[in-house]
């Protein structure tokens, strides 16, 4: 039985919220791409997903490659399911974050935007895509916000120079300046890459609180205990001085890990400001590492909530793992970085299909849905995959009122209205 006739009414309800950004004939190839994203593949591409559905690849291609979609319409629906519920929306607590991730391409000769560049997962150089992503972490969700492609300088004519160029640190500010219109946020936090003058004070001015690392490099302008003066100063001489100066003023603080135990760091903490930069600062200082796998002795945090406590400050600054979360959920569950297109624009509307298909497994598991339909309760957006690929497949044999062995034994359904509805 063709999979066009599958009959699954929470997918259908939740892919209908898309209906008004495409014509009948594209919401159709819409809902085939979206089911395709839900099977398993040993090379993933436009052509072996169109296989999956058992619909013609041309067409398939053509929906990708040729017909019109309104790009930005389609993000904002899906903000929109996700904000409609209390179980999916951000909350007050949540925190903004930013990064970016490098979909590794070696091979990839004329894939637009591939050059070589640091890439984050690798964390080498490589040819690659590199996507700036935004999401909304807090200790119980995270969610990805948007994600925006980064074009390096040789893609324009005119390089950095050109004024269609935007360096990372300007597709943040314009992700940040987005969100602070459409969402109530209490802060963002990001790694030390985007800790520029250039972004901090942008937030700073927006009147918003920011938590982030700085590189090891930076400097810091504030008084020095030896000189006796102000003077610019390294993170690596600023332990320094902490550990001879300031040993008495070093403060254990306690968190608990995500798997419920203590952890104790040693902190010192203090106000300066980075060389250069205008934002007051909170300085909290880590004398060791995160963990075992960590490679750093230290951890230097800023934060412009100068009232902010220690515990607040190593706390949200941790939240930004949410978005790495996000970002391996993608690639390991949806082939984020497994694309067979080449033009930038092609690349985006599958990243977009892979936004999706990662938020109707967010909506159905933070809701859970699936728990009076199938008998085994996944866990992982990899589990909540394959049993939604399992009622794919089975709603689309048509099989289910006739087989009521296959449909306890294999798909573990134990639905007697889902059953119902799909026999229909």
């Amino acid at each position: 039985m063709s999979i066009f006739r599958t009959n699954i009414p929470l997918l259908n309800k939740f892919l209908e919220h898309f209906a008004s950004c495409f014509t009948k004939k594209q919401f159709a190839m819409f809902l085939l791409v979206v089911y395709a994203m839900f099977k398993d593949y040993k090379r993933n591409s436009l052509e072996a997903m169109a296989q999956a559905v058992h619909t013609d690849y041309q067409k398939f291609q053509y929906f990708f490659s040729e017909s019109k979609w309104d790009l930005p319409a389609l993000k904002q629906k899906r903000m929109d399911i996700i904000q409609k519920q209390r179980t999916t929306a951000l909350t007050k607590d949540s925190i903004l974050t930013i990064d970016d991730t490098g979909c590794p391409k070696p091979y990839a000769k004329n894939t637009e935007a591939a050059k070589w560049q640091y890439c984050g997962p690798l964390k080498r150089p490589e040819t690659c895509n590199v996507v700036v992503g935004a999401a909304f972490v807090s200790k119980t969700k995270h969610f990805p916000l948007d994600v925006i492609p980064y074009l390096p300088a040789d893609e324009f004519g005119e390089g950095k120079d050109d004024p269609k160029f935007k360096d990372k640190i300007q597709i943040a500010m314009d992700m940040f300046d987005a969100a602070s219109n459409a969402f109530d946020f209490s802060a963002i936090a990001f790694d030390s890459w985007y800790a520029s003058q250039r972004f901090l004070e942008h937030i700073h001015a927006k009147k918003k609180h920011f938590f982030s690392e700085i590189k090891s490099n930076r400097n810091i302008s504030m008084y020095h205990p030896e000189k006796q003066k102000y003077c610019i100063i390294k993170p690596d001489e600023l332990v320094t001085l902490i550990k001879k100066h300031y040993a008495g003023k070093i403060k254990y603080v306690t968190l608990k890990s995500a798997d419920g135990s203590e952890v104790s760091y040693k902190t010192y903490t203090f106000d300066a400001k980075l060389n250069g930069c205008n934002v007051p600062l909170k300085f909290v200082v880590i004398l060791g590492k995160w963990n075992k796998e960590d490679d750093k002795k230290y951890h230097v945090l800023i934060t412009n909530q100068l009232d902010a406590s220690v515990k607040t400050v190593i706390t949200n600054y941790l939240l930004r793992w949410g978005i790495e979360h996000c970002f391996k959920e993608l690639k390991d569950t949806f082939y984020f970085d497994h694309y067979q297109v080449r033009h930038i624009d092609k690349i985006e509307r599958y990243w977009n299909i892979c936004l999706i298909s990662w938020t109707f497994v967010y909506w159905i598991k933070q809701n859970a849905y699936l728990d009076k339909i199938i008998e085994t309760k996944p866990s992982t957006f990899n589990e909540f995959k394959k049993a939604i690929n399992s009622l794919l497949e089975f709603s689309s044999t048509n099989a289910l009122s006739k087989n009521e062995k296959l449909s306890q034994e294999y798909f573990k359904i134990k639905s007697a209205r889902f059953k119902k509805k799909i026999a229909a």
